[in-house]
């Protein structure tokens, strides 16, 4: 769905009220600030995964860029890579705290060894050793969606269920700067069954995999 048919359904839950053409910009801007307070949800749709992605440490290097668009790590698929002679994954563990990562080496093998954790700092992922050779890690994150734009679509406005939760979302909050009740109704029931619907297709997808854990995120 484009950025202006998502404005246009918008317009229309609001009656197409005669100010409606004048209201379009404002319900853009509304579009942008609802993506970005979903983005910032203690949990993000699958559909923000970025899966196995290379992270290539150069000669020497201890650090790499964090890509753009870095949203949050997926704590399920930590950084990996193989060591020469396996074809086995070896999984680091992400450390919170510099120092911790730097702890976890001893001053006697601190770049004789293998890679052990990794810091995911501002700017950059600190592997804390230097490379002994260009080494390809592998790894999955989430990503920010494409900005609201009128005329593209982005991976929220793409996605069957979370257009509609995003539209709702959007919706009410002009709606609410209006102060229409009535619209702002159909616009929560909207956000409320499009988040469901999102959210409906990662427990299908772990209920295919395995039982569910009570208390686990999803």
């Amino acid at each position: 769905m484009l950025g202006s048919v998502a404005v246009q359904r918008v317009n229309a839950a609001l009656g197409f009220r005669p100010d409606g053409h004048s209201l379009e910009s404002q319900i853009a801007l509304r579009f942008a600030e609802a993506q970005d307070d979903l983005e910032m949800g203690k949990t993000l749709p699958k559909f923000l995964l970025q899966e196995d992605q290379p992270l290539v440490l150069a000669l020497g290097a201890h650090t790499v860029n964090i890509p753009t668009g870095f949203a949050r790590a997926d704590d399920e698929r930590p950084i990996s890579y193989v060591i020469s002679g396996s074809n086995r994954p070896k999984f680091l563990q992400q450390k919170r705290i510099y120092k911790d990562a730097l702890d976890a080496y001893a001053s006697s093998d601190f770049n004789t060894t293998g890679f052990k954790v990794y810091v995911i700092r501002n700017l950059v992922i600190d592997f804390i050793i230097n490379a002994p050779s260009s080494t390809t890690f592998t790894w999955n994150y989430y990503k920010y969606a494409d900005a609201f734009a009128l005329g593209s679509e982005n991976q929220w406005l793409a996605h069957k269920s979370a257009k509609w939760w995003l539209i709702g979302e959007a919706g009410a909050k002009i709606a609410a700067d209006l102060r229409d009740v009535n619209a702002k109704a159909i616009f929560d029931e909207m956000r409320q069954k499009g988040r469901a619907a999102t959210f409906g297709d990662i427990l299908a997808r772990e209920d295919e995999s395995g039982p569910l854990v009570m208390g686990a995120d999803l």
